[in-house]
């Protein structure tokens, strides 16, 4: 079953990503807004791609608190492997949707990196994971491991909040940032590329899926493969 379940969510999303790229390439027509403010509408196409990374990547910390919160009441390991894989893979994508800022940077402002504060509050976001990841790796004791890792991934999902969607809003940074969100949340893009966009979103989304899912049963596994040979050293 597991099996199937797993070719099911690889085709639907293989098709999602392919037919969005498709439709991005020889459908979606060059932005208006963005060829008048950047000199180049084709630009506003690596939303299909950044928007997606980073949006995932915020429901991936909250979910990771979430499971963070299970482990802390049930003291199940497997709420606390599905935690850490949310936030693994949720980084991955940060550090991907963080490289195609860099990239949009570059062709619209003709430099990878500005500072701008959507820029800052996602680097943040970064060290707060790198930093959760690397306390993680630190701490021997399996079950301080969890506990830490669990009431860190809860207090970096507070954090990411603000760093997605409070402080990049605040009406004082949004009059110094030079981000195209505003372009976008007051309906900029047209119709073709709402719809892509949802494809996009929905095939990264089953992607994400698919690759914590995979790294869960890694952790998983390599538990078991550890209990194993403790239980071998003790006989």
């Amino acid at each position: 079953m597991r099996r199937w379940t797993s070719f099911a969510i690889n085709i639907t999303m293989g098709l999602l990503i392919l037919v969005a790229f498709a439709l991005a390439f020889f459908w979606v027509p060059p932005a208006k807004e963005f060829a008048e403010k950047y000199g180049n509408g084709h630009i506003a196409k690596i939303v299909f791609v950044h928007v997606p990374l980073a949006i995932v990547s915020f429901l991936a910390f909250i979910f990771a608190a979430g499971f963070g919160v299970a482990y802390l009441i049930k003291r199940n390991v497997r709420w606390d492997d599905i935690s850490y894989a949310l936030v693994e893979i949720g980084w991955l994508y940060a550090v991907l949707a963080t490289a195609t800022g860099a990239y949009f940077s570059k062709l619209a402002w003709g430099e990878w990196w500005s500072w701008d504060p959507r820029q800052t509050t996602m680097f943040l976001v970064l060290l707060t994971y790198t930093a959760y990841l690397l306390v993680r790796a630190s701490i021997e004791d399996q079950e301080r491991k969890a506990s830490i890792s669990a009431v860190y991934a809860i207090l970096g999902a507070i954090a990411s909040v603000f760093f997605y969607w409070v402080i990049p809003y605040l009406p004082t940074v949004m009059a110094v940032s030079a981000h195209p969100s505003g372009i976008i949340a007051r309906g900029g893009l047209d119709f073709s590329y709402k719809l892509v966009l949802r494809l996009s979103f929905l095939g990264f989304l089953l992607a994400f899926v698919q690759l914590v899912r995979i790294r869960a049963s890694i952790l998983r596994l390599e538990r078991q493969r550890i209990e194993l040979a403790l239980k071998e050293m003790e006989v």
